[in-house]
């Protein structure tokens, strides 16, 4: 897909819906929760950190308390959803009466307007099924970072909404967790750590669900000849296939409620000079210790 299209539809998706995404707080909040716990493996006292995919400011509130030191720069394709978030801050802020460093920038993560060896940490979360181009977005991160400077970046992986296209309809192409270590590898990056975990959702009717499905833009980046309408004979066949109770609204029985899986992973390492030095073509190997048995 064009890469410029694959980004307008996001950015007209995300624009939209900014208001409403924050009835979905519980979910970003609690991935939110889950990767920032993971920076404890990485011993970092960053300066000027880069957030990109910044949404509704959940990570960046987490981002700040840990790093309080730290100037932030947020950095979202939607104008919208950093307004959002600037209205919600600056209201908090006259409540307290504290002043706090913030820089929002309204760009493309695939092009980032930021300064070669600028940032010390580069920080994402749920960005990456929004790019067309994931590659690029990971080298313009290793091209913004200073030698020694870090990097996470988390989201989604591929078995995430596995129960919506068992229903028969088209989600983001979530991305592998073995490619994007391939890909940080690819780019030079040392000791790139790549983990996941699994999230279960519960709903209790199936309107809900699509309804949170349909807020989260899940069907803007892909082809639009891919996209299923929902009608009313669907939702009749998607109620008679998990045994729905048809009363006013589609009721899962207590036994059955309609799950959706998540899967959740997150990536960190760091840009090093050892990586940098090397000749192309060529990497690190490491010889551990053999252990007595």
């Amino acid at each position: 897909m064009n890469n410029m299209i694959n980004s307008q539809a996001i950015r007209q998706v995300l624009n939209r819906k900014a208001a409403n995404l924050q009835s979905l707080e519980f979910i970003f909040r609690e991935l939110a929760t889950r990767v920032i716990s993971r920076l404890d493996y990485i011993k970092i006292k960053p300066n000027i950190i880069l957030e990109c995919g910044s949404g509704l400011g959940f990570d960046r509130e987490l981002l700040s308390q840990r790093f309080q030191d730290a100037a932030i720069i947020e950095l979202d394709v939607a104008i919208g959803l950093l307004r959002q978030h600037n209205s919600k801050t600056n209201s908090l802020v006259n409540l307290f009466r504290r002043t706090a460093k913030r820089t929002l920038v309204c760009a493309d993560a695939q092009n980032l307007p930021i300064a070669t060896s600028s940032a010390d940490f580069t920080y994402s979360n749920l960005l990456l099924p929004y790019l067309a181009n994931v590659p690029q977005y990971i080298r313009e991160i290793e091209r913004i970072l200073k030698v020694g400077g870090a990097f996470c970046i988390a989201g989604l992986g591929v078995d995430s909404f596995k129960e919506i296209r068992e229903m028969g309809f088209a989600t983001y192409t979530f991305p592998d967790m073995h490619d994007i270590g391939d890909m940080l590898l690819a780019q030079g990056f040392s000791n790139p750590v790549v983990d996941t975990e699994y999230i279960t959702l519960q709903y209790d009717d199936l309107e809900t669900l699509l309804a949170d499905i349909r807020l989260i833009g899940c069907g803007a980046a892909i082809n639009a000849n891919d996209r299923k309408i929902v009608t009313k004979s669907l939702i009749n066949t998607l109620r008679d296939k998990f045994s729905l109770a048809h009363h006013g609204q589609y009721t899962v029985s207590p036994s059955q409620p309609l799950k959706v899986t998540l899967e959740m992973f997150v990536a960190h390492g760091w840009k090093d000079k050892v990586a940098l030095d090397l000749p192309k073509g060529q990497s690190v190997i490491k010889f551990m210790p053999k252990r007595n048995a």
